[in-house]
């Protein structure tokens, strides 16, 4: 039974044996010349086969290891969104860090792992696997942070990261324990079943609900959304870049899907208070995402605080509460996961020409057009994606969000979102009047490597052209936003 089993998870068997062998091959073959570009390979080629089983697994519906895991086209999307995400964060990572010198055989490992954790996250069926994937991904992206040792910044912003996310761990763990102390139970639909059973107990209802509050901020640690955002933009700031690239996107995919399976599984009964909650917490997430990033002058914190305002906006179409908000939410993740993705690339296009530094400043990006075209209209596509502007595939992702809280008679949260949006397009059409009308403050060097040049080519067909395939994706997106 149990090799029956094992096969519904080989993505995440794949990851962790490769991860397993490039330590082991980092550690005995240290002296090797092309030791980082054949762990490099090894890591493609890794992810490249988990994304091969994971598309060709069909998804059962079926609850496997006593509980821990389920499998179907829920977790199967965002194991896909996942897998496609990392394995363009890998292909942009190399260049980057060979030329700061910092390229070594454990950011594969660790961006191996941190992926794995992300994959046993969606895959969760239980609080016990959803706290372990978590603590995996955690571990991970804490040394990520710090990855880059010569410089203060990368330290300073690790350390932060690692204090703050013990404490979310710790009060997350406490709620998983008053859940299971009031409900004797960890599966999902098994403490479903407990709460309803138990719903006119005062007592347990209060244990009940604090568990819930306790375990709720811990996700929303992980998604960096108001109050629990203080980490967001010293750690963007101050990690690699290509490792914010990670930041902005993977590990938030996995702390969504487990998010609308907490809500809509074990806490179905809690709807009226959820959703109160979520409807605070997405307006406060999208003002101030909106209104801090104006006057941020480096480019990877403004990028921080729009991730805030981006997560906010999510938070709506898990506010719907039903199948058309969660569709919404997996459409906005793909398009904004690809988007992301395809700026950070462009940013790691460019560089200083006199220093060989990678530029941060806003202002540095001046005159990009006249250097190198391409780049200068890629990064208009995405930002337009970003603010939402029409006809790009962006605008689409938040129309169908509106939608979905509209159809809920939600009309002055959708009034809050679209005045977050225009302020937010300020932030974003001034990065474009810099690099589009801005006098060159420094020469800019500009050096696109053919990994880099497929990254940022898909991100714009699918914004560019999205509005002629939307409905193919949303066909494949109803059959997959169906959580039971």
């Amino acid at each position: 039974m149990i090799l029956k089993e094992l096969k519904f998870f080989l993505p995440e068997i794949t990851l962790i044996l490769s991860s397993i062998y490039i330590l082991l091959y980092g550690i005995f073959f240290k002296d090797n010349e092309n030791l980082k570009k054949n762990i490099f390979y090894i890591t493609i080629i890794a992810f490249l086969l988990a994304l091969y089983f994971c598309l060709n697994i069909k998804p059962n519906d079926n609850i496997f290891f006593n509980k821990l895991l389920i499998n179907n086209e829920f977790t199967q999307f965002f194991k896909i969104l996942v897998l496609f995400g990392t394995l363009a964060v890998v292909l942009l990572s190399y260049n980057y860090l060979n030329d700061l010198g910092i390229l070594k055989s454990e950011f594969f490992f660790l961006i191996s792992l941190a992926t794995v954790g992300s994959l046993v996250i969606i895959s969760a069926n239980n609080i016990i696997s959803m706290y372990l994937g978590l603590e995996l991904q955690s571990v991970c992206l804490y040394i990520l942070a710090t990855y880059r040792s010569d410089y203060l910044k990368s330290s300073e912003s690790g350390v932060k990261y690692f204090i703050l996310g013990a404490l979310s761990s710790a009060i997350l763990l406490y709620g998983i324990s008053l859940i299971y102390a009031s409900t004797n139970s960890m599966d999902f639909y098994e403490i479903s079943k407990k709460i309803i059973e138990s719903s006119d107990i005062s007592s347990n209802s209060l244990i009940i609900s604090t568990g819930f509050v306790l375990v709720l901020s811990g996700l929303f640690f992980k998604i960096a959304v108001v109050p629990f955002h203080m980490w967001a933009p010293d750690v963007y700031e101050g990690s690699p870049t290509n490792i914010t690239a990670f930041f902005t996107t993977i590990p938030k995919i996995g702390a969504l899907a487990i998010l609308i399976k907490f809500l809509n599984i074990p806490f179905s009964f809690y709807q009226e208070n959820w959703i109160q909650i979520l409807y605070i917490i997405s307006i406060v997430s999208m003002l101030l995402g909106s209104i801090a990033a104006i006057n941020q002058s480096n480019i990877k914190r403004l990028l921080a605080y729009s991730s805030i305002g981006h997560m906010g906006f999510i938070l709506l179409g898990t506010l719907a509460a039903n199948q058309f908000g969660i569709k919404t939410v997996q459409l906005y993740l793909l398009i904004y996961t690809v988007t992301i993705l395809g700026f950070f690339t462009c940013l790691l296009s460019i560089k200083d020409e006199k220093e060989g530094k990678y530029l941060e400043e806003i202002k540095s990006f001046s005159g990009l057009l006249k250097k190198n075209s391409f780049l200068a209209f890629s990064m208009l596509i995405m930002l337009f994606s970003l603010a939402g502007i029409p006809p790009i595939a962006g605008f689409f992702s938040k129309l169908y969000v509106l939608l979905s809280i509209i159809d809920k008679n939600l009309y002055l949260i959708a009034i809050i979102a679209v005045f977050s949006m225009i302020i937010s397009a300020f932030y974003y059409l001034k990065i474009i009047k810099i690099v589009f009308f801005d006098q060159p403050l420094n020469p800019i060097h500009c050096e696109i490597a053919f990994s880099s040049r497929i990254i940022i080519y898909l991100s714009i067909i699918l914004n560019i052209f999205f509005i002629f395939f939307s409905s193919k994706i949303l066909d494949f997106l109803e059959t997959s936003s169906n959580i039971n």
